[in-house]
């Protein structure tokens, strides 16, 4: 009897051990991992991995279209009482129809969505959508989780390992936030783009749109791919829509048919 006791005793304990060991191990994300990754750190990871990116496609110069597409952030910016300042944007050479964002308030923008929106209040949306990750704090959040709080410290500290930036940007720039995330971004994005005066059914239209891959649209739809459900997020955008009264105004001077022909040219 004393035997089985013990053994069962025994196992337990095994068990507890066991379980103690490998929780143990586990990176745990919590916000006080994430508050003590400082804004020096989160500025060199963002370096890093702009430079992995750049690595493979080169950033997009052309004076006038980074013109446009900083004016279009500066009013969502101003009107929302967001310093654009402190959002750095970059445009990059690729096909694919895609923008994101990256730590410390960079946001990435493919020249494949600025010659496929078929406005600039579409891109104001995306956009908007962006600075809504950046303003809830989901950028770091996503990496922690994907990548490891570990990792993030040890690339931060000046590891220039490739592979894990590569996936560091991958991540970013390829898989979709939380469900929880993606909806909170558009519901920011609704609500900066209507104190801004800017028409958001174009945002919803957008969504829609791609989400069918009609022979219009190229299949690197890499924005739409990764931010699943995009035919009921429009629904969703449209239906935010209905809780705003006011009048929207142009974005932009020029037509949105000039502007994609000269990133089309300046290929």
């Amino acid at each position: 009897m004393k035997a089985k006791l013990f053994l069962e005793f025994s196992a337990i304990a095994l068990v507890f051990i066991t379980v103690w060991f490998v929780l143990s191990r586990i990176d745990f994300v919590s916000e006080d991992d994430l508050k003590k990754f400082s804004k020096a750190s989160e500025r060199k990871l963002s370096e890093l991995i702009l430079k992995a990116l750049e690595d493979r496609h080169s950033e997009f110069n052309q004076r006038k279209i980074k013109t446009y597409i900083d004016s279009i952030g500066y009013r969502i910016c101003t009107s929302n009482n967001i310093s654009f300042d402190s959002i750095k944007v970059h445009i990059i050479y690729n096909g694919e129809v895609n923008a994101f964002a990256l730590p410390d308030r960079n946001m990435v923008i493919y020249t494949g969505l600025i010659e496929n929106a078929k406005s600039a209040e579409e891109v104001a949306g995306v956009m908007a959508h962006e600075i809504g990750h950046m303003e809830n704090d989901h950028v770091m959040k996503k990496l922690a989780k994907e990548i490891g709080i570990s990792m993030l410290f040890v690339l931060a500290g000046g590891s220039e390992n490739l592979e894990v930036l590569k996936e560091a940007g991958r991540t970013l720039s390829s898989t979709a936030f939380d469900r929880s995330q993606e909806r909170e971004a558009d519901a920011f994005a609704v609500d900066a783009l209507v104190k801004a005066e800017i028409d958001t059914e174009p945002f919803g239209n957008f969504l829609f749109r791609l989400s069918m891959e009609n022979g219009d649209i190229p299949e690197e739809l890499v924005w739409i791919s990764t931010h699943p459900d995009s035919k009921e997020r429009a629904a969703e955008v449209f239906e935010r829509k209905k809780e705003f009264t006011f009048t929207s105004k142009p974005i932009l001077k020029t037509s949105w048919a000039s502007v994609t022909d000269l990133a089309k040219n300046s290929d």
